[in-house]
């Protein structure tokens, strides 16, 4: 692995349900996180310390003029920390949801190309690794074996929100409806891996008013809910859906969902920290409604105000303001 790594230079094709994982070392174990979500890897450099920093945070680096929080991972994770050589850390650099940070890690190996129904969910991670700790499996999406060795994939998403504290995540007041739609009687499904982001989601469409909100940890059990469901004729009025999942991603999923005659004309939310020109374009292609990188819960909810009322524009990608 050089130093720098450019994530361009990596590019799937849609609805292929293959992803690249950048495999790193972490106290005893192998880690791994979406090459996606790497924009370069880099050696251990010394930070410069800020006030009212976060006690997982080192202090701040400068990275050709980019000043980004320095993450101390393994303690983040509450792994025992090994006596690795200074000139021997690496700093892996992430860039997702229009925030960059840098992450330490004890090394890194390979990229391996991968299917995501490679990646086992995230329930089997303490019966699949009993050295992993609580802290450290509640952090992590699913499990992946590569040759006879287990690779953890980390929910980076959210490390940085405990961090970080996004208050763009977090609905702190009642969500108005100027579309006037019945939110009681619509059904929206949610396919996030991320036990965070789920369990945010879930809890802030209920608390706009969605009652029936069915949340899936990745895409393979969504698409079965979603076909058993179109089987027995439920309505699903709109489909909420992260990229990156374990078992089936998003934009599968989302492929998946325009080739069943029952819920084709479905509007579909990609919700993810990915969306890049090149993954805008793959969400077009398999026929995503619209793509959000991490709004606001407040426009989240009116996206799906919309989407269910049938105002909301096909094909476009919105950024949070």
């Amino acid at each position: 692995m050089t130093s720098k790594h450019n994530t361009n230079e990596i590019l799937l094709d849609a609805g292929t349900n293959e992803l690249e994982v950048l495999v790193f070392r972490l106290s005893h174990g192998l880690f791994g996180v979406n090459v996606a979500k790497v924009r370069e890897v880099i050696r251990r450099q010394p930070p410069t310390a800020s006030p009212h920093m976060h006690p997982s945070v080192l202090g701040m680096i400068n990275i050709r003029g980019s000043v980004l929080p320095l993450v101390d991972l393994c303690g983040h994770l509450a792994l025992e920390r090994l006596d690795t050589a200074e000139q021997d850390l690496r700093v892996i650099v992430t860039e997702f949801n229009g925030l960059q940070a840098g992450f330490v890690v004890d090394g890194v190996e390979q990229i391996h190309r991968i299917n995501w129904n490679q990646v086992k969910p995230a329930p089997d991670l303490q019966t699949s690794n009993a050295q992993l700790n609580t802290v450290a499996a509640s952090t992590c999406t699913g499990v992946l074996e590569l040759q006879d060795r287990l690779v953890l994939m980390v929910d980076f998403e959210s490390v940085c929100d405990s961090i970080l504290q996004e208050d763009r995540l977090h609905l702190s007041e009642p969500v108005d409806n100027p579309h006037q739609v019945d939110r009681s009687t619509c059904r929206v499904v949610v396919a996030e891996d991320s036990p965070f982001m789920r369990e945010l989601l879930t809890k802030t469409l209920r608390e706009a008013g969605y009652a029936n909100v069915d949340a899936y940890q990745n895409g393979g059990e969504a698409w079965k809910a979603i076909q058993n469901a179109a089987n027995e004729g439920k309505t699903m009025h709109c489909l909420v859906s992260d990229i990156e999942m374990p078992q089936m991603d998003g934009l599968h999923l989302t492929k998946r969902v325009r080739e069943l005659t029952a819920t084709r004309d479905v509007p579909i939310i990609l919700f993810s920290s990915l969306i890049s020109e090149d993954n805008r374009k793959k969400g077009q292609q398999v026929g995503a409604t619209i793509q959000v990188a991490k709004p606001e819960m407040r426009q989240l909810i009116d996206l799906v105000d919309q989407a269910i009322c049938g105002k909301l524009q096909s094909t476009a990608t919105r950024q949070a303001a």
